[in-house]
């Protein structure tokens, strides 16, 4: 069922138009004002938007210019309303963004007209806005991969070439490059994996499962926490303890997520600081707690968590582009478990994982 926000400061205007949506199957949501009518765009986000042009207080103009310059409700197809013609009005609607505009008074069949051709032009530009996301996010990182392995190469074998070398400086750029071909080859399979995890989320029946469990050593997960602690070269700040359980998780899945969690604690926090890894298990869960005593993060910043969002930018020097944890958190939910991330600002940041166990 499609919603529809009607904000219209007549009452008797603003209950027939409901009726006339109500009526044809659409779920209707009123404003009698523009501020009201904000608010409720943005907690609903509505199909689509029906609003009056002449307003006290807030006009339909300052509605749509706000609800435009708001990522969640910036493409939602917007129709004025108006009992006055004015080709001013009616020009600025449009450079606002206005879809269509509708003068009263307009018989109920123009209304339900004018709002199906809306409704399906969106569904038929969002579905090929989705196919181009497709193409992008698939065809662009796997053609980035294969330049990049090249490069990663070459760059290895100079630094072999030169390593016992007098030529320093060469050692060192070629290394330079190595390195950050590695991190950008990471970043791009990433990248990749996101949309699989975003694709399955969508998809359930598209979930991997693994039948026969994961029978995860006390090794496995210290040789991960390891390979992510040589990257920062900080293995001596490294504290694993872990538990050996079966877990009902694919492999791959469970190595990404305790990769990235951890690759997130040495990320934001200094050297010669602890970083702990621990795995328990109940009768029903195991628990993994990764806890480092780095910058920590203010409440805003933990209920902001999300992909490409990187904390004081400016602040502090990053690298990737914030995939981490949201990668991690994904993958919790796609496999039943939870995530809990508590943290301090200034002192530290504990992430909690508890995942769904097999049995023998």
């Amino acid at each position: 069922m499609k919603t529809i926000l009607v904000i219209e400061d007549e009452k008797l205007i603003l209950e027939s138009i409901s009726d006339y949506l109500t009526d044809e199957g659409y779920l209707c949501l009123s404003a009698s004002n523009g501020s009201n009518g904000i608010q409720i765009a943005k907690d609903k986000i509505p199909d689509l938007i029906l609003c009056d042009i002449k307003m006290p207080g807030i006009t339909g103009h300052q509605v749509l210019q706000n609800l435009r310059s708001d990522t969640r409700t910036s493409t939602i197809p917007f129709i004025f309303l108006s009992a006055m013609v004015n080709k001013d009005d009616i020009r600025k609607g449009m450079l606002l963004g206005a879809d269509d505009y509708l003068t009263k008074p307009f018989r109920p069949e123009e209304l339900l007209n004018a709002v199906r051709i809306r409704l399906e032009k969106y569904s038929e530009l969002k579905r090929k806005i989705d196919v181009l996301k497709d193409s992008i996010s698939h065809a662009l990182p796997h053609e980035l991969q294969t330049p990049l392995v090249t490069i990663i190469g070459y760059a290895e074998m100079l630094s072999d070439k030169f390593k016992d070398g007098e030529d320093e400086e060469v050692l060192e750029f070629s290394e330079a490059i190595h390195e950050a071909g590695i991190r950008l080859n990471r970043l791009i399979k990433n990248f990749i994996f996101y949309q699989k995890l975003e694709h399955m989320s969508a998809n359930p029946q598209s979930i991997p499962t693994n039948n026969s469990h994961l029978e995860l050593t006390s090794q496995m997960i210290e040789d991960i926490c390891y390979k992510v602690a040589k990257r920062f070269d900080r293995q001596s700040d490294l504290v694993v303890t872990a538990e050996a359980v079966n877990i009902n998780i694919p492999q791959t899945y469970f190595f990404l997520l305790i990769e990235e969690l951890v690759d997130n604690a040495f990320k934001f926090s200094e050297q010669g600081t602890e970083v702990n890894v621990s795995g328990k298990r109940n009768s029903k869960q195991y628990k993994i707690l990764v806890t480092d005593h780095g910058r920590g993060m203010t409440d805003e910043q933990m209920a902001s968590i999300g992909a490409y969002l990187q904390f004081e930018r400016g602040k502090y020097e990053q690298q990737g582009m914030g995939l981490g944890l949201t990668i991690s958190k994904k993958i919790v939910e796609i496999y039943g478990g939870e995530i809990k991330t508590e943290s301090k600002y200034g002192e530290f940041t504990k992430v909690v994982v508890s995942l769904p166990i097999g049995h023998n």
